[in-house]
Parts: C-alpha cells; sequence; structure tokens
C-alpha cells in the first residue's frame, strides 16, 4: 500500500521543509513544496500502474466494481465520471483527496493547543505574514479546507480531477473513502 508508509514520509520531507528544527515556520517554502508534489506524483503514478496492471482482469487499462474489490459505495464516491470504470485519474484524484486530508488532521492534531480545531499563526509558529498566506478567511484560525488548499499536492489533485475547486461544505462518501493501492 502506498497510503502509511510512502505518505508519511513524504509528509514528514515536507513538514521539514515547511518547519525548521524548533518548529518555527520557514517563509520560503515554494522549491520545497514543488519537490514534494513532484516525488508524491511520481510513486503514485507508479502506484496506481502496479495496481491496474495486477487487478484489471480484462485489459481495458481502468478497473470495474468487481476489479477494484471495493464496497459500492467507495466505487461510486471514487468513479467521479460514472462510466462504471476507474481510470488512472480518478483513482489518483481520490487517492491524493485522502492524502490531503490526513495530513490537514495530522496538522491539526499535532498543533492545535486549544483543541478548538483549527490552527493560529502562534501555534505553528508563524508570523503573521506568512500565515496570512493560508488564511485565506482572514479569520486568525484555519480549518481543514484552508490547509487542503494550502497542500503541496492541491495542485496534484486538480491535476487529476480536472478541477481546481476541490472542497465542498458538505460531507459526502468521497470525503471518507480510504483507497488502497496494494496490488
Amino acid at each position: 500500500m502506498i497510503g502509511i508508509d510512502v505518505a508519511a514520509g513524504l509528509f514528514s520531507s515536507a513538514m521539514s521543509s515547511m518547519f525548521g528544527s524548533n518548529g518555527t515556520a520557514k517563509s520560503d517554502t515554494s522549491s520545497n513544496s514543488s519537490d514534494y508534489a513532484a516525488s508524491f506524483d511520481k510513486q503514485l503514478q507508479q502506484k496506481t500502474a502496479d495496481l491496474i496492471k495486477a487487478r484489471d482482469t480484462n485489459g481495458d487499462g481502468t478497473l470495474s466494481a468487481s476489479e477494484s474489490g471495493m464496497s459500492s459505495q467507495a466505487f461510486a464516491a471514487i468513479d467521479t465520471n460514472g462510466d462504471g470504470q476507474l481510470d488512472t485519474n480518478e483513482l489518483n484524484a481520490a487517492y491524493v483527496k485522502q492524502s490531503m486530508t490526513v495530513s490537514a488532521q495530522d496538522l491539526i492534531k499535532a498543533y492545535d493547543t486549544n483543541g478548538d480545531g483549527k490552527l493560529t499563526a502562534s501555534e505553528l509558529n508563524m508570523s503573521p505574514d506568512d500565515f496570512s498566506a493560508i488564511d485565506t478567511a482572514g479569520t486568525g484560525a484555519v480549518g481543514m479546507k484552508e490547509l487542503m488548499a494550502a497542500d503541496p499536492l492541491n495542485s496534484l489533485y486538480a491535476k487529476y480531477a480536472g478541477t481546481a475547486n476541490i472542497f465542498t461544505n458538505s460531507t459526502s462518501a468521497a470525503n471518507s473513502v480510504q483507497l488502497d493501492l496494494t496490488a
């Protein structure tokens, strides 16, 4: 499974690139973020290709519901074009979204000192100027949506999903799907 092992390693690398050894946020992370996303993308593409190769019994390059081994609810949430097949882009988009969700949850768990489910500049040891780049609502605290939007993987999600708008205010099955890329 690419999940925990690879994502944890990449998340750790990304966090190291964003925060110094003393926990203070670094102000220039753009090249580190793009390196992280490129590395993640390369590994994800290989794992997805391996998954499809291992499970695609009819050789059409996609996975049907039976080939995927997923529940019907999970399959439907990932099959965004509704064609009854999971292609590489749909699988990658679902996995990237899952990874961004886990990363945002991990950040909140690690740094949310007051337990409100949001992070402030002081909780992240960031300057107000640096924090304002992720606090797009200007509330002084960021939650899941803003953290996911600031994630270096956000551009990968847009690439695979074919959209720049990945966030909704509703909870859907797609938000709770666990994607196993075990071949």
